[in-house]
C-alpha cells in the first residue's frame, strides 16, 4: 500500500521585511512528537500487526516441506503420470474431496479448506467475506516436465519427475472420471496434458493418454527414480491442512461473525439471559 507523505509548501512574502524585528517574529510551530502519522501503529494497533506477522509466519513454516501443486500456465503442454485414482463400486472417483477457498493474501494466492461443513457452530470466516469455496478432488501425479531451479543453494539444478498435488474441481474430475473408465482407474495412467486458455483449468483442460504401467515398480524404472516415496500417493491428512474459524481470523484471512448474539468476532453465541 502506497504511502501519503505530506507536501512540503513553500511560505509567500509580500514586501519588505527589513523593517520588521527578528524578535517579533512568531518562531515555527514544531510538529508534536507523540502524534505518529498514519501510517506508524502503536499500541493495539501496532500489537495486532504483529500478532499477524507472527501468524503468517507459522502459515509459512506449516506450509515448508510440502509437495507443490500442479500447475500449467495456458498454451503450455506437460507430461503426467497419476499415482492414485481409483474407481469405486458405482464407478466413480475413489478420491478425497473437500471445499476450498483460493484468495489473495498479501499479494499471493493460498487455499484454504472451507470450515462450513466442518465447524457448524459457526460461520466460515472467508465465507463471511464473500468469497465463494469450490469443490475439489485431490490426487498425487508425477510431473515430468524438467524444471531449473532459479533460486537457493540449488540454483542452476535441473530436475524432473517430481511428485505433486493433482487438484482439480467438478468438471476436471468429471472428465477424469469417464478416461478413468475406460482405462479401469487413473493408478499408472500416463496423459499428455495441455492447458487451452487462460480460463481453462490450472491443472490443464485436455488429456491425451499415453501408457498405463501395471505396478508401480514399473514407474519408478522407467523414470529411474530413486525415493521409494516417490511412487507413492501423498498423505492427505499432512498435506491438506485444515485450520479452524479461530485459526483463519489469527492469519487475518476472512471475516469474523458480528451483530446480536455473537461476541469475540468468532460466531460463539452470547448468553442474552441477563438482557431480556
Amino acid at each position: 500500500m502506497a504511502l501519503k507523505f505530506a507536501k512540503k509548501v513553500s511560505s509567500k512574502t509580500s514586501g519588505s521585511t527589513s523593517d520588521k524585528s527578528v524578535d517579533n517574529q512568531s518562531p515555527p510551530k514544531k510538529k508534536s512528537s507523540s502524534s505518529a502519522a498514519g501510517w506508524m501503529k502503536k499500541g493495539a494497533a501496532a500489537q495486532e500487526a504483529l500478532a499477524n506477522e507472527e501468524a503468517q509466519a507459522e502459515l509459512r513454516k506449516a506450509e515448508a516441506g510440502k509437495l507443490w501443486r500442479f500447475w500449467m500456465p495456458e498454451g503450455e503442454e506437460r507430461q503426467i503420470t497419476f499415482l492414485d485414482g481409483k474407481l469405486d463400486d458405482s464407478g466413480m472417483l475413489d478420491i478425497l474431496m473437500f471445499y476450498e477457498h483460493r484468495i489473495r493474501v498479501n499479494g499471493n494466492w493460498s487455499e484454504f479448506v472451507c470450515t462450513a461443513e466442518a465447524d457448524q457452530s459457526q460461520p466460515c470466516p472467508i465465507c463471511e467475506s464473500g468469497a465463494r469455496s469450490s469443490l475439489c478432488g485431490v490426487m498425487t501425479i508425477i510431473d515430468h516436465t524438467e524444471h531449473t531451479i532459479k533460486n537457493g543453494p540449488n540454483k542452476g539444478k535441473t530436475i524432473k519427475n517430481t511428485r505433486k498435488l493433482f487438484v482439480a474441481k467438478r468438471q476436471t474430475i468429471i472428465q477424469l472420471t469417464t478416461l478413468a473408465k475406460k482405462r479401469g482407474g487413473l493408478v499408472g495412467c500416463t496423459f499428455d496434458v495441455y492447458r487451452t486458455g487462460e480460463n481453462s483449468a490450472g491443472v490443464g483442460s485436455q488429456f491425451d493418454f499415453q501408457h498405463k504401467f501395471a505396478t508401480r515398480q514399473e514407474i519408478k524404472d522407467h523414470y529411474e527414480i530413486e525415493d521409494e516415496d516417490g511412487v507413492l500417493p501423498a498423505d492427505y491428512n499432512e498435506e491438506i491442512v485444515y485450520r479452524s474459524p479461530e485459526e483463519l481470523l489469527e492469519l487475518g484471512v476472512g471475516k469474523a461473525q458480528t451483530g446480536v448474539g455473537y461476541s469475540g468476532g468468532t460466531g460463539s453465541k452470547k448468553n442474552l439471559s441477563d438482557e431480556l
